[in-house]
């Protein structure tokens, strides 16, 4: 039961990332959510929230600028490009969490890490590897082992 309802906060905290019941209706199961593909508000509202410049983005999601113009606000995208962007917004808000703020997390984002032997964390927003990676490191934080 405990795991279930720290799970459901981190999948809330996902969710308002994405903007929220606003933007992607009642549905709580974020795989669910996948399946149906996020509308193009739930990636304009992450934009917004996380500050994460658009070429980085785009080249996580493995889309052109020029592909996602093509959706319409309300329109779903492909499952490949929800998954990833919901995987990102599990990023940020684990790192929201454990830094208390978007804001210090964006800020120990582009600090270079000694996990990383001097790397900042944000180059690692390649690859769902890298994101895995970054989820590994800030859990050791939480946790309080150096990283």
């Amino acid at each position: 039961m405990f795991i279930e309802n720290f799970q459901n906060m981190h999948d809330q905290e996902t969710i308002k990332l994405l903007g929220g019941q606003g933007i992607l209706g009642k549905e709580k199961s974020l795989s669910h959510i996948a399946e149906k593909g996020l509308p193009k508000q739930a990636l304009m509202f992450f934009l917004s929230k996380s500050r994460l410049d658009e070429k980085r983005i785009f080249r996580y999601l493995d889309v052109t600028k020029r592909t996602l113009d093509n959706y319409k606000p309300e329109e779903r995208m492909r499952l490949y490009i929800s998954d990833r962007l919901i995987h990102l917004a599990e990023l940020y808000a684990k790192g929201g969490e454990i830094f208390k703020s978007i804001d210090s997390f964006t800020e120990w984002l582009n600090l270079p890490s000694i996990d990383l032997n001097g790397e900042r964390p944000i180059e690692q927003i390649q690859s769902r590897k890298g994101i895995d990676n970054l989820l590994e490191i800030l859990g050791r934080i939480e946790h309080g082992i150096l990283a």
